[in-house]
């Protein structure tokens, strides 16, 4: 308990110590009550009956021996090859339960535990495939909506309502502790350095792009979403806040399967929408093939308010009062297929290969009223003029990747892969002005502005992972190369910028893990060397940069059952700067207001620490994790005024602060209640203390903040489920002097079940309250601005899917060179 004392110590802490004190409080206790008596244990392994197939994730639940199976004792889900165990359990006759989506469920009276080491094995069990709905109630058991694991927490999205007719962006948002800007930026526990992986590999799109897929993606695509808060040295160490990994559904039972999903939306500004997509997937003879089409049609209107004063010593200040809307059209289509092939028992083939394809359209007027004097009224108005905007952009991806994996035996593979994407971004916008007099827009324009963007990245990569067994230790080790170039240009009026940006990576790294009886110890290092060249030809500016980093990692996990679980970890991370950072294109859209990237930034480094505490029941479960983060070369972005064409503009760029220290705890609940009500509630206080003195303007900062969300799930009755979703932000002090206002969201989902299971029907409301809306004000030495942001409104959508086939997605069959989970 000395442990649970000095993490209480610091301040704001008194909530969390007793948390942590109650949840070790809970382990050892009921470690010692379950040593009151001899107790045994229940293994086996859970196979399609038809195929011979390993059954993953289906729920194995241990129930005293009554006749309706009243009291649960224990449960677990099985692993990758269909293998369970049940631990500690008190020597007994039970009714063991077997249950699995699609198939019947089949039970074990009379099912006693065996204290004998390897004499508990039940064998191979055997699930048939339900080939007809019978007229009585059925007794089945889901997957779980989440569910903790040893280094990462799994969120299974593809059978919740509100996942219908959405994307896979409105996938992550429902998520605990998950947040996506506008932007494009990810934020994990409030920190927007998130890596995001696809299928166990890093995403190469960023910023707009990377948004734009995901939007692009149908949400009946995500099969399932894992959070790795603290990864090991064996991933690349790009993001602080950890890795987000959105698995696909890719593997099928065999023959023949497919689905269907139409959708259509409005909001409450009466823009209309839509969305389809289809797939077929087929599985035999060694081949694997999964293909996937989507379309989605968007509309969104935007609106914004700002007023800037911009101080002049003891003159009279100048003020921009600016207000206006924007409505947008999105258009997209997204093509992705899976092909493997196991070539011979132990060497499987898969060639992965994807294409997204968004059009869209902007139009918008911004109205602005410039003054000087001692504060913004008629009589001290300078100009009034109007902005109109036409702006239409494009963008293509295209992402191909090819896997070749050899098992030497069990635990001894050697896997290798190649991958190549690139995205193609062009946008086109003119911005015509027109002077306003007595409350009449002149005919004539006054000026008439054209930004034209293009860009070109390409991203190419070589890996290498290799594994086996040193006597009690396992080994994983490997190699992997990336090549990164960004070919960018821009024409505003009569000024070109362009600029190239490579970057090169070789990194090496080695992990090494044993087992201790309850305990489990891992320990690695990675090693990179990174060269950077940035070309700024439009100015003759050459960059040129290249820096080693060592990135160590170490985890000590306890886990003395199935129901509790204690893991303290460490690592080293970095989060180089982004592309959208670096990129010194600027944003014309608003001529008061400018926001322009940073070549010279340099990466930051997180060393990264987190006590992850594990307490699962019956009916769900609680994970309590304490963590500190500290960071070097923290990157925020600064507000400073620059001239620009006899006009003073704010302009925002990221900047370099000194360091950064983060410590706050995290807890996530999860419950089902009867198959009745499910649900997973989240919460994440912290602390954050940055040193921004190294800058011209103090952007120091000590602030307690708070986030939360909660998601539940009810039956109403046998094939009608309704969906809430609710996230919250309170509002939050900004350097050097500002506030954001409160943040909150909520959406509903009812879905109805339709032949027999095979089909849906769901209306979902998004943003039901109508207030995701965002109020902001900032002082520093310079100016003083408020401002206030209303983007979209409240959704309605109604979404029809349909399956057909021999059966569903449930991962079945087959190998895959990366651990999914």
């Amino acid at each position: 308990m000395a442990r649970v004392r000095m993490l209480a110590r610091p301040r704001g802490f008194g909530v969390l110590g007793i948390l942590l004190a109650l949840l070790l409080g809970s382990v050892a206790p009921g470690q010692a009550q379950d040593s009151e008596g001899p107790t045994g244990t229940l293994s086996g392994r859970v196979i399609d009956a038809e195929s011979g197939a390993p059954l993953q994730d289906a729920t194995v639940a241990l129930w005293d021996r009554t006749d309706n199976d009243s009291t649960l004792v224990t449960g677990t889900v099985t692993g990758p090859e269909g293998r369970f165990a049940l631990e500690d359990v008190p020597l007994d006759a039970y009714t063991l339960r077997i249950s699995f989506v699609g198939y019947d469920t089949r039970r074990f009276p009379n099912t006693r535990t065996v204290q004998a080491e390897g004499e508990g094995d039940l064998g191979t069990i055997r699930l048939a495939r339900k080939t007809a709905r019978q007229q009585e109630v059925e007794v089945t058991a889901d997957r779980p909506a989440a569910r903790m694991e040893t280094d990462r927490n799994v969120y299974n999205t593809s059978d919740r309502a509100l996942s219908a007719g959405g994307s896979a962006r409105s996938v992550l948002e429902d998520l605990p502790s998950i947040r996506l800007d506008l932007d494009g930026s990810i934020s994990f526990r409030g920190n927007e350095s998130v890596s995001l992986y696809i299928n166990g590999e890093p995403a190469s799109l960023q910023g707009q792009s990377l948004v734009s897929y995901l939007e692009s993606l149908s949400a009946e695509a995500v099969k399932r979403v894992e959070v790795i808060p603290n990864p090991s040295a064996k991933y690349e160490p790009e993001g602080m806040a950890g890795i987000i990994n959105i698995v696909l559904r890719r593997d099928l039972e065999a023959k023949w399967n497919g689905g269907v999903t139409l959708g259509v939306r409005r909001t409450a500004n009466n823009r209309y929408g839509g969305n389809g997509s289809a797939n077929v997937g087929f599985q035999g003879g060694g081949w694997r093939f999964v293909g996937t089409y989507s379309y989605r049609r968007e509309g969104e209107e935007d609106s914004e308010s700002r007023l800037v004063e911009q101080f002049n010593g003891d003159g009279p200040s100048s003020w921009v009062d600016q207000s206006g809307f924007e409505e947008e059209l999105d258009r997209s289509h997204s093509f992705r297929t899976d092909v493997d092939y196991n070539v011979t028992e132990s060497t499987s083939l898969s060639l992965e290969t994807s294409l997204s394809l968004r059009r869209s359209g902007e139009s918008g007027r911004s109205e602005y009223r410039e003054y000087v004097g001692s504060e913004p009224i008629p009589d001290n108005l300078t100009d009034r003029y109007v902005r109109i905007l036409d702006n239409t952009s494009s963008d293509k991806t295209i992402d191909g990747r090819l896997d070749v994996s050899h098992d030497f035996s069990e635990n001894h593979t050697l896997s290798a892969q190649v991958r190549y994407d690139r995205d193609f971004e062009a946008e086109d916008g003119t911005y015509t002005v027109y002077g306003i007099e007595n409350g009449t827009r002149l005919p004539s324009p006054r000026d008439r502005e054209v930004d034209i963007v293009n860009e070109d990245e390409q991203d190419g990569s070589l890996e290498v992972d290799y594994s086996r067994l040193l006597g009690a230790f396992s080994l994983e080790t490997g190699y992997k190369g990336t090549l990164r170039r960004l070919d960018s240009d821009q024409t505003y009026e009569d000024r070109t910028t362009v600029f190239t940006f490579d970057e090169l990576i070789h990194a090496a790294y080695g992990t090494l893990s044993r087992g201790f009886g309850d305990f489990q110890l891992e320990a690695g290092l990675r090693a990179e060397t990174v060269s950077t060249t940035f070309d700024l030809s439009s100015e003759d500016a050459i960059t040129n940069s290249s820096y080693v980093s060592l990135y160590p990692s170490a985890f000590l996990t306890y886990k003395p059952n199935q129901k509790r679980q204690v893991r303290l970890s460490y690592s080293k991370r970095v989060d180089r700067p982004g592309l959208w950072d670096i990129n010194p294109i600027e944003d014309n859209e608003n001529p008061t207001f400018q926001e322009r990237g940073n070549p010279g930034l340099d990466p930051e480094y997180i060393h990264s620490f987190e006590l992850s505490m594990t307490r699962r029941w019956g009916i769900g479960s609680v994970s309590v994790t304490p963590y500190l983060r500290h960071t070097v070369n923290e990157i925020e972005e600064v507000r400073f005024e620059e001239e620009i064409n006899g006009r003073t503009v704010i302009v925002r760029q990221a900047q370099n602060l000194s360091t950064s220290t983060s410590y706050g705890t995290e807890l996530v609940t999860t419950f089902n209640m009867a198959d009745r009500l499910e649900g997973t509630i989240s919460g994440n206080f912290y602390r954050s203390v940055t040193d921004g003195s190294n800058l011209t303007t103090d952007l120091s900062q000590d602030a307690l903040l708070f986030s939360g969300r909660a998601n539940l799930q009810t039956k109403l009755r046998d094939g009608l489920q309704l969906e809430l979703s609710q996230y919250y932000r309170p509002a939050r002090d900004i350097p050097p002097q500002g506030r954001i206002d409160r943040f909150t969201s909520t959406e509903v989902a009812l879905q109805q079940k339709l032949f027999g299971g095979d089909g849906s029907l769901t209306l979902r409301v998004d943003d039901l309250l109508n207030n995701t809306q965002m109020n902001m004000w900032y002082r520093d030495q310079n100016l003083y601005q408020e401002s206030t942001m209303q983007w979209g409104s409240r959704e309605f959508s109604l979404t029809f899917q349909y399956n057909f086939g021999s059966g569903s997605s449930n991962d079945r069959g087959g190998r895959g060179r990366r651990d999914y989970r």
